[in-house]
């Protein structure tokens, strides 16, 4: 019977299922048969527990008492029938954008986080409705969920995340516009300069300012202006268009770094991270 569950779900390519699903594949089995069925299978590391009633298929060559599901996996099942797109960091990972991106699909205000989102275990979730509370952790992931408002919560789309399953991910040009809005969300600004300067060649500009417009957060107008300035990219009407719409107030650079530096009234901006600093990581980074 155990085996026949495995073979049941991974035949639908459904590696994570509920206790609702193996009642309803197995009509004719007792519910607290199929129960302590499950139960066994997870002590004899076939299955991993997420909640109560989630259960995730452990690959045969996975140690059981090692092994971490996919983060995406788990928040995609956490999500279900609920409005949600994996944003800032995990998006960013997932086109191929961050410094040690490890995770590349080809493709043709919330509480204050921590500055490393590339730990495999925190996955950031973008929803429509509030979650509370706004960081929860489920069988090892760590999920940070975000709350975008209706003018927020758009440019998404059903993308692969692994060789089998599909989620909800903000497309290429949505997730610059959120990192440019909350880079504390993505590790900072060197993070967000890094995925500006990787995506160039693969982004729809017009819908990149389309995006910008829609957006209507101008600190975010301006930490992409000066970011495109600052690493040499193409410059346009629409970038000159931009800069007539930023307004005279002074934002920072990265919001989540200590509130010193000097002001560049060009772009509106406090340097308080060092733009030598920027410009040479991503650089140098991306010269390999």
């Amino acid at each position: 019977m155990k085996w026949n569950i495995i073979k049941q779900f991974s035949g639908k390519n459904m590696s994570v299922f509920t206790f609702q699903d193996v009642a309803k594949e197995f009509p004719e089995k007792n519910p607290v048969h199929l129960a302590r069925i499950l139960t066994g299978m997870v002590d004899a590391g076939m299955l991993h527990k997420i909640t109560w009633d989630k259960y995730h298929i452990i690959p045969l060559n996975a140690d059981p008492e090692t092994y971490v599901p996919d983060g995406l996996l788990v928040a995609k099942y956490m999500m279900q029938n609920r409005e949600y797109y994996f944003g800032y960091a995990s998006a960013l990972k997932i086109h191929g954008l961050t410094l040690q991106s490890t995770l590349v699909v080809d493709q043709s205000e919330d509480e204050r986080t921590d500055r490393s989102p590339d730990r495999p275990d925190k996955i950031y979730v973008v929803t429509k409705k509030q979650v509370k509370p706004a960081i929860r952790s489920y069988s090892g992931i760590t999920c940070q969920f975000i709350q975008h408002d209706e003018s927020r919560f758009y440019g998404f789309s059903s993308i692969w995340i692994n060789q089998s399953e599909k989620a909800m991910v903000s497309d290429l040009e949505k997730t610059i516009v959120d990192v440019a809005t909350k880079p504390g969300f993505c590790g900072g600004i060197i993070e967000v300069g890094n995925a500006l300067f990787r995506a160039e060649e693969r982004t729809d500009h017009d819908k990149l300012f389309y995006y910008f417009a829609r957006n209507r957060n101008k600190s975010a107008k301006k930490r992409f202006l000066f970011l495109t300035d600052l690493l040499g990219m193409k410059w346009t009407a629409e970038h000159e268009r931009l800069m007539e719409e930023l307004g005279s107030g002074i934002s920072l650079l990265d919001p989540e770094a200590p509130d010193q530096g000097k002001r560049i009234s060009k772009f509106g901006l406090k340097l308080n991270v060092d733009p030598i600093d920027i410009k040479t990581k991503i650089l140098h980074r991306n010269m390999y």
